[in-house]
């Protein structure tokens, strides 16, 4: 793991002890102090340059698809394909570039779905996601191994949210209380992880052929693959 990817890491595990300990009123200035410092952290050092520009369309094309297909299936609990589209993203892109995607997907999807305590771990777990998609970055990944990674990550995603939801919300926190909230979470999460397992085996590869050919037309991300 890169010095930056740790940074990142640091900062958000931070600001989640931060709104764990403050009031839960301050879920929405965290939120943008989370945003704001992992962009700090992905413009350290960054050229300026034409390319930069391009990688930043970029981001903003996967973040838009992401967003609008969250938005696009509101109406089928867990059954949403952002995460198919950021894993897709950040392997072409980095870790890095995965984790800052992640958290703009999750706030900015919020401004639909709606803000509260839960932006900052729906950031945070967007943004692991799609640092350890990045790792995988100029890889030759199997089709196996991609989809396994998609039904993982769904769980990943489940799995940080119901820290969230048990630090925030269940009293007192036992081990049956626990074994509970895991157990009424385990059918969205087996929902959203087997949608977006489906969609990598069946069409992961292709669109990572388009990402990859709009990344070597453009000569893009070369700072986070040497």
């Amino acid at each position: 793991m890169s010095r930056k990817s740790g940074l990142l890491l640091a900062v958000s595990i931070i600001i989640l002890i931060l709104l764990t300990i403050l009031d839960k009123g301050n879920y929405l200035l965290l939120s943008f102090i989370f945003l704001g410092l992992t962009l700090c952290v992905y413009f350290i050092k960054f050229e300026h340059s034409q390319k930069t520009s391009r990688e930043i369309v970029f981001i903003a094309i996967i973040c838009a698809l992401a967003v609008g297909g969250r938005v696009l299936f509101a109406a089928l609990p867990s059954v949403k394909p952002e995460l198919f589209i950021l894993i897709l993203g950040a392997m072409v892109s980095g870790p890095e570039t995965g984790f800052l995607m992640g958290t703009i997907i999750a706030i900015t999807s919020n401004m639909y779905f709606g803000q509260g305590a839960w932006t900052p771990w729906q950031m945070f777990a967007l943004g692991i996601i799609g640092l350890i998609s990045g790792m995988m970055a100029n890889k030759k990944i199997p089709v196996w191994i991609l989809t396994i990674w998609g039904f993982l990550a769904g769980f990943l995603m489940g799995w940080i949210m119901d820290i969230y939801y048990i630090i925030g919300f269940v009293s007192p926190i036992t081990f049956k209380s626990v074994g509970i909230s895991l157990l009424g979470s385990f059918y969205f999460d087996l929902i959203h992880a087997v949608f977006t397992a489906v969609l990598l085996l069946l069409v992961g590869k292709r669109w990572i052929k388009i990402f990859n050919n709009y990344k070597k037309k453009y000569n893009l991300f070369l700072r986070g693959t040497k």
